[in-house]
């Protein structure tokens, strides 16, 4: 599991757009919006279905 994983879709999504405006030094565009969005969604649900197997196994 990664160290970073927010407990939440909106709070990864929030961390997502809060780092690109730090790294980028300005607001993502809709099209930078929507494929950090996206892109963040896949990332964290990917890190729940991990998070899940782990817990099975561990069970």
């Amino acid at each position: 599991m990664p160290q970073s994983h927010a407990p939440s879709k909106a709070e990864a999504i929030h961390d997502a757009l809060e780092g690109f405006t730090e790294q980028h030094h300005h607001q993502p565009d809709t099209h930078e919006k929507a494929r950090l969005v996206s892109d963040t969604i896949k990332e964290w649900e990917h890190e729940e279905v991990e998070i899940m197997h782990v817990a099975d196994k561990a069970a």
